[in-house]
């Protein structure tokens, strides 16, 4: 399968920057939108916005070419450090939107407890809306980190030429300008 989803050119217009960014986009949306509505609504239009965020994860993973699940083998080592790069970055992020969870979980406590104790109440939609809410950011940040930080071309096989936009391609970097040594009669870089 990796083979293919590398060479697959038919899913070259998800994996420019504009495209990637819009499905991004959608893909930030449904996941504050999965919790919103297993709170407010029936469990039935819960998991229909829940069906239609794994389309939107599977065109994001798509447009990254799977970049971010794949085994070293199939990758050249441009691939294999962006990958791990998003994969820390995703982790970090995981953990900082955790922590930032269970401290706004906390001031709440202090504020609305007596005594220090509080009743909390957890139906099923709230236990839902907290389990998509952390599946949906473990599976979909690293394939977001990636997506924010490509360049836009498309992601390549190695042996295969990748497709550049020449707009946003990296500048080739300048030589330094040469220096002679004064006295010495040979020059210096």
């Amino acid at each position: 399968m990796a083979d293919t989803v590398m060479r697959d050119t038919r899913w070259d217009p998800l994996r420019t920057r504009p495209a990637r960014l819009t499905i991004l986009g959608l893909m930030v949306v449904l996941l504050v939108a999965i919790p919103v509505v297993w709170i407010t609504l029936p469990a039935l239009a819960a998991l229909g916005v829940i069906v239609v965020a794994v389309g939107a994860w599977w065109a994001l993973w798509m447009s990254v070419r799977v970049i971010a699940d794949l085994p070293e083998q199939y990758l050249d080592e441009r691939q294999a450090r962006a990958r791990d790069r998003a994969n820390v970055e995703a982790h970090r992020g995981f953990a900082g939107l955790t922590l930032l969870g269970a401290t706004i979980a906390l001031c709440a406590f202090v504020v609305v407890s007596e005594n220090d104790v509080v009743t909390v109440k957890l139906s099923w939609g709230l236990a839902m809306a907290v389990f998509w809410a952390l599946e949906g950011l473990a599976l979909t940040l690293p394939s977001i980190v990636l997506a924010l930080r490509e360049p836009d071309h498309t992601w390549h096989h190695p042996g295969h030429p990748p497709v550049t936009n020449p707009r946003s391609a990296p500048r080739p970097e300048r030589a330094a300008p040469h220096r002679h040594c004064p006295g010495s009669g040979t020059s210096a870089a």
